[in-house]
């Protein structure tokens, strides 16, 4: 795995954007994410993770099956791995207000990266 030079907080605002992304791909009810969205709460990102109650497989199978922005799925899919965080504490530590500032600027800075190669399924 290559070296991760952000925060283990920020990568994990990136992971969180990016399986909000993917909700959004395999769930026509899930909100459209946006770049702006902000989030205050102190819970740990593996609770917000948890609570977009992914499948993955199922996920990737209706994805694909479907036909429904199969290209952007397999590049989200693509994505994941590098954005998880080497050290657990940053998913499962709850976060304080200079991580949360973190993890918000890897979630905004995510959904902008995605937007550009995916303009429609971001706002």
């Amino acid at each position: 795995m290559a070296e991760q030079r952000e925060s283990g907080q920020r990568l994990a605002g990136r992971l969180y954007a990016t399986l909000r992304v993917l909700k959004f791909l395999v769930d026509s009810g899930a909100p459209k994410p946006a770049v702006r969205d902000k989030f205050e709460g102190k819970d740990s990102p593996r609770r917000r993770i948890q609570d977009l109650e992914l499948d993955l497989f199922d996920d990737l199978v209706t994805a694909v099956q479907r036909e429904r922005h199969a290209k952007a799925v397999g590049e989200v899919f693509g994505a994941i791995a590098a954005l998880v965080p080497t050290q657990a504490v940053a998913l499962d530590k709850n976060l304080g207000l200079p991580e949360l500032a973190d993890f918000n600027a890897g979630h905004r800075a995510q959904l902008a990266a995605l937007k550009e190669g995916f303009p429609e399924l971001i706002e």
